[in-house]
């Protein structure tokens, strides 16, 4: 049953993603085709509209992925759609879980496109090879390879959006535990756990800074070693990892304790 209820989840979250996935794969195609050719006023121009758009895009794939998810969960869990939800032959510990699951896939396949479209708009052999330099130095700053730092950087970034959507869910699932204002509520309370969990993580790193001077030195001073840059990211990976199964376990209780339906 958990595979038809995520089936349909991705297929709601996908409809407008795929023609925004389509629209910035076009916009990009044609951005990178113009400015192969020798440059006039009028490319320029034409160059000028489509890379906006291309951006634009991808702007609102990422926000789209984030809205489709909650408006999904809202309407699923809670309106219209949500008699027949409760109806099925399904526990709310499966249904929660194909809600977190289209989360982190839908989440996956953006990302995916939003790299590719700025790859092919952005990458030429000039700033492909800025880009390597800018990799290798890091690299050998952090005392690392190119592979680990663009993976600690991809999981961080990852974990982060994925921990703004399980936020948005947790405050849905408190939110609509009221009798009004349940949508306010909602916004309020996903953007307070938000706020409460980034202050956490400095407090963290603060902490761990009174263990290790390195770390201390990120709130100290402006130039940090290596040591420290490492250990913060590290931090930041497990930290996220941590909120997000906390976030992921405090919902599903609350889900099971009941609904409101509207």
């Amino acid at each position: 049953m958990l595979k038809k209820l995520l089936k349909y989840d991705l297929k709601w979250c996908y409809k407008p993603l795929i023609v925004f996935y389509i629209l910035a794969f076009f916009f990009a195609i044609i951005t990178r085709v113009i400015e192969s050719f020798d440059q006039t006023l009028i490319l320029v121009i034409i160059d000028k509209i489509c890379s906006g758009i291309t951006i634009a895009m991808m702007v609102n794939i990422l926000i789209n992925c984030f809205m489709r998810n909650w408006v999904r969960f809202v309407k699923n869990i809670y309106e219209d759609e949500s008699y027949l939800t409760h109806t099925l032959p399904v526990t709310k510990n499966k249904i929660y879980l194909s809600k977190v699951l289209t989360a982190i896939i839908t989440l996956f396949t953006s990302a995916i496109v939003i790299t590719s479209c700025l790859a092919i708009v952005c990458l030429n052999e000039n700033s492909w090879r800025l880009l390597k330099d800018s990799l290798e130095s890091s690299a050998i700053f952090l005392n690392s390879s190119i592979s680990s730092l663009l993976i600690v950087l991809i999981v961080t970034v990852f974990f982060e959006f994925l921990f703004i959507i399980m936020s948005g869910i947790l405050g849905i699932i408190i939110g609509h535990r009221s009798n009004n204002l349940k949508i306010v509520k909602s916004i309020i309370v996903g953007f307070g756990i938000y706020m409460v969990f980034s202050i956490m993580s400095l407090l963290i790193i603060y902490m761990a800074g009174l263990l290790n001077s390195d770390i201390m030195s990120v709130f100290n001073n402006i130039i940090v070693s290596s040591t420290a840059l490492k250990n913060i990211m590290m931090m930041g990976i497990c930290i996220y990892a941590i909120y997000i199964c906390i976030t992921y376990f405090i919902g599903n209780k609350l889900l099971n304790k009941g609904v409101n339906v509207d």
